[in-house]
């Protein structure tokens, strides 16, 4: 017999590892469908055409479809509405090769619909082509009825804002203001309100410096506000009145705050308007009580005149004193009847242009003589070309009281000086005398009804100078300021016409 032995010992150990590694693939592949079968997002894919051709176990329960099902099933498992944009998306996907999504609804196994994100990935060859696509589609619908729940919401306080009286802001943690509304409108264009801080615009910072420093003490501090009013503009004052409450990011940082504000003036107008007839009211009354003991006393001498003057030239002095204190009085009395007829009317019809210039001038020439004769200098000056909207014999009676009041308590040899100061936006009527001045304590008082001051008891008078001044000034919204100390200055601040 003739034979050979052949050793296959390589061959066997060969065909043992081939089939080791096609276990092992196996394993891997059952492991692999493992996961992908019973991971939560639905699992497809589609061949180069796009065509679906495999969906994971997830995909199948979901839709209730079987796997020869996946091709036709598909596609008609999205919603009608959604369907054709769906077709639409997936196309443009496919042409451009390129990774993609889209969102649509897609039908479970019940009938229900809900929100998906469908997600694909091109798998290509050495070659670069298209070999398989493959995607997931990941259920989204708690975030679109999220996003819906938002987008209603945020239309909702949208609607809010739109219709309601007050605008909406935001300021950065440096309090300036990054943001308005539609609804601002103040008189200051927006462009000049964003980027800069509330009190840069306000006009009442340095007549109220201690409401302010509380304000800023309250942002430094990141606190909640509720209800801050202040003033702007360089005309009539407009008030404003604010709320914000600081906001942070995710992290704790401060952020800035956010706000609503709303135009107070109408309100605040009416209060005043209120607080001024009810003040006219009362001056009413009081000049009932109070003229009784001047007039009284113009009568006496009168009496006294017509029984005791033993020549015409002793009545014609007595009866002279007596039309002097008339005419004081019913010039009062007729600048208080102006006052309150004006503010009855709760209109301003009356006011017109007013030109200072001549006024002022007309004020010194009226006063010359009578500070000269006292021994007093009076000195005006008022340059032309500042025009306000006012009530002409109103101001010209502030003006005059602010003149007598300077040049009566000013004493021989003194200096009264009447000046009319243009500024940027406003013209100021300025009256500075060398007279005893104010003391701090009285400054505030000077301007209330029927006031004597210690200096002024022995004056001629009613006290009714000053309060007069302040109320003209209130009735045009201009601003009166009075200095205390030794001599005295009073201030009428007007705002130019543009």
């Amino acid at each position: 017999m003739v034979g050979k032995h052949i050793d296959v010992t390589e061959q066997h150990l060969a065909r043992e590892a081939l089939q080791k590694a096609f276990d092992e693939i196996k394993q891997s592949e059952d492991r692999l469908r493992l996961v992908i079968d019973t991971i939560p997002t639905l699992v497809w894919r589609a061949g180069p055409d796009g065509v679906p051709d495999f969906l994971n176990q997830t995909a199948l329960d979901y839709t209730g479809l079987s796997l020869d099902q996946a091709e036709t099933g598909w596609p008609r498992a999205f919603h009608p509405d959604d369907k054709k944009g769906m077709l639409v998306k997936w196309a443009a996907i496919w042409e451009s090769g390129m990774p993609g999504g889209l969102e649509a609804r897609l039908r479970r196994f019940d009938g229900e619909y809900r929100w998906f994100l469908f997600q694909a990935v091109p798998l290509r060859d050495e070659s670069g082509n298209i070999v398989k696509w493959y995607g997931s589609s990941t259920d989204i619908e708690d975030r679109k009825r999220t996003e819906e729940a938002l987008r209603e919401s945020e239309q909702r306080f949208r609607d809010y804002a739109e219709t309601a009286s007050d605008w909406l802001w935001e300021t950065g943690p440096d309090h300036l203001i990054t943001r308005l509304s539609d609804l601002y409108d103040v008189g200051i264009p927006p462009s000049r309100v964003i980027g800069v801080a509330r009190w840069e615009i306000a006009t009442d910072v340095e007549s109220e410096p201690e409401k302010w420093r509380l304000h800023r003490a309250m942002l430094d501090a990141h606190r909640p506000f509720r209800n801050f009013v202040y003033t702007v503009g360089t005309g009539s004052p407009v008030y404003i009145q604010t709320s914000g409450k600081p906001f942070y990011d995710t992290n704790g940082n401060f952020l800035g705050y956010r706000g609503s504000g709303s135009d107070l003036t109408a309100a605040v107008r009416a209060g005043q308007l209120e607080e001024a007839l009810q003040e006219a009211k009362v001056v009413g009354d009081n000049i009932a009580h109070d003229l009784r003991t001047p007039l009284t006393r113009v009568r006496i001498r009168l009496e006294r005149g017509r029984e005791h003057a033993s020549t015409l030239e002793e009545f014609r002095a007595v009866a002279d004193q007596a039309i002097a204190g008339l005419d004081q009085l019913l010039t009062t009395i007729t600048a208080l009847l102006r006052i309150t007829e004006i503010e009855h009317s709760r209109r301003r019809e009356r006011f017109g242009e007013v030109q200072l210039a001549p006024l002022i001038r007309e004020v010194g020439d009226l006063y010359g003589p009578i500070a000269e004769d006292k021994g007093v200098t009076l000195w005006a000056e008022a340059p032309d070309g500042a025009t306000v909207q006012g009530d002409r014999d109103l101001l010209f009676e502030a003006v005059v009281n602010l003149v007598d009041n300077a040049v009566k308590f000013t004493p021989e040899g003194g200096r009264v000086e009447l000046v009319l100061l243009c500024k940027e936006g406003e013209t100021v009527i300025r009256v500075i005398d060398t007279g005893p001045g104010i003391p701090e304590i009285e400054r505030e008082a000077v301007t209330q009804r029927f006031y004597r001051s210690d200096k002024s008891r022995n004056t001629k008078g009613l006290g009714l100078g000053l309060s007069m001044v302040a109320a003209i000034i209130k009735l045009h919204d201009f601003r009166f300021r009075i200095s205390a100390g030794p001599g005295c200055t009073a201030e009428i601040a007007c705002p130019n016409l543009d």
